[in-house]
């Protein structure tokens, strides 16, 4: 639970979904509730307006009274008498406050962290606490404890390595990432382009300054932070993600066909992994249609699986009967598969924020 003030205000004058957790913080108010599911959050049960669905989940419904009135005690993501409790997964509360690193946490499997009931008071800010073993992503009412008494926290420093430059060049992975345990390529081709939160504007730049190596076929994109990426390069493994949207064909390592779908990922920075015809003549390649539909036998054993991306993932939405979208997703779901997609990588773009 929290409390959200600012409700009179402008989106576009007090709450910009692009600025960094820390300005969040400084500013002294939450990023706008109502912009959880476009940004791939799921909603939030404001006091003021309720929830925005026609259902309440079951663990949101639990905090309610009969009336849908709340019970208990609020966290609080505000310093003033006017303000909104709400109650929500502790993914949407730490978005909300502007705790980005807490959200990556939340949602990277290099990340040990579960989500505990608990509460904080009036003034305090937002923070997770220990683990008794539930699921990802429980709803929070109990967040003013403070990490560690029960929960690990391994958290990757998330920076630009020096040697890259805003100009394409190549570079000995070794030497930009010690921990990279990539046998093959020992190369990458890698350049730096500033951020801007116009993604039609930001993929325009990043093709312009990039150039050629974009213009070739069969490229796979993967979005990420800068600290997920260093944990990719060291363990290039099939992983689960706490996105319900990320998990259509179940565990992998999910690339699409587009720059424009990998984008979406990094929101205010971060890397976008390319990978270039993958070598998948020695593996088990299953096109689904669509990753709702039965799935096959051969899914048991299968290297890659490649399909269509729901138009709901696409949204950040979950619905009933998601819709079969033009973009086009490649998952490695084996290490096998992980291998061949790892020595396919071609080109690391930082998008470094101002």
């Amino acid at each position: 639970m929290a409390n959200i003030e600012h409700e009179g205000e402008s989106e576009e004058t007090f709450d910009s979904d692009y600025d960094e957790g820390d300005a969040v913080l400084a500013r002294g108010w939450p990023r706008n509730h109502h912009n959880l599911a476009k940004h791939g959050f799921r909603p939030v049960w404001p006091s003021r307006e309720g929830y925005p669905g026609d259902e309440i989940p079951e663990d949101i419904r639990e905090w309610l009274d009969g009336n849908a009135q709340r019970t208990g005690l609020a966290v609080n993501l505000s310093t003033t008498t006017e303000s909104t409790e709400i109650i929500g997964p502790l993914r949407s509360l730490a978005w909300l406050a502007g705790l980005d690193e807490l959200v990556e946490a939340i949602d990277h499997p290099a990340y040990v962290i579960e989500d505990d009931r608990s509460h904080s008071f009036r003034g305090r800010p937002v923070v997770a606490t220990g683990s008794t073993g539930r699921r990802r992503d429980r709803t929070a009412h109990d967040m003013g404890q403070g990490l560690g008494k029960q929960s690990t926290v391994t958290a990757v420093p998330g920076t630009i390595p020096a040697a890259v430059k805003d100009r394409l060049n190549t570079h000995k992975l070794r030497d930009l990432y010690p921990s990279s345990r990539i046998q093959s390529p020992h190369h990458v081709k890698c350049i730096k382009v500033p951020f801007d939160k116009n993604m039609t504007r930001l993929e325009a730049n990043i093709r312009k300054l990039v150039g050629a190596p974009l213009e070739s076929r069969d490229l796979w994109f993967r979005g990420l932070s800068f600290g997920a990426l260093e944990s990719n390069l060291a363990f290039f493994i099939p992983e689960r993600s706490s996105h319900g949207s990320d998990n259509e064909f179940g565990p992998g390592f999910y690339t699409a066909d587009t720059l424009h779908f990998a984008l979406a990922y990094i929101r205010t920075g971060g890397a976008i992994m390319v990978f270039k015809d993958p070598d998948m003549h020695s593996t088990e390649h299953l096109p689904l249609e669509i990753a709702q539909q039965p799935i096959p036998v051969q899914y048991a054993s299968a290297d890659f699986i490649k399909g269509a991306i729901s138009s709901s993932a696409q949204a950040g939405r979950r619905v009933p009967v998601p819709t079969q979208s033009e973009d086009i997703q490649l998952v490695a779901c084996s290490y096998k598969g992980c291998k061949a997609l790892s020595e396919s990588l071609e080109l690391i773009i930082f998008v470094e924020r101002a």
